[in-house]
């Protein structure tokens, strides 16, 4: 229960930084360059989940 808690917190945490840069992109540059970050920063997190899910699934040593 406190591993699938910690991994909640921790992605809320990396989607709040997310938007955070965003926000500070669209000041300091354009909209556009801010929403390429965004969504290549999505991306990777959503694909490091699931590869890092995979392998959890894979190896039940790893799971415990």
């Amino acid at each position: 229960m406190k591993r699938v808690l910690k991994g909640i917190l921790i992605a809320a945490i990396v989607m709040a930084v997310i938007i955070a840069v965003q926000m500070v992109l669209t000041q300091v540059f354009t909209y556009h360059i801010a929403e390429v970050f965004s969504k290549t920063a999505c991306t990777a997190v959503f694909c490091y989940s699931v590869f890092a899910l995979s392998k959890k699934r894979k190896n039940p040593a790893i799971a415990k």
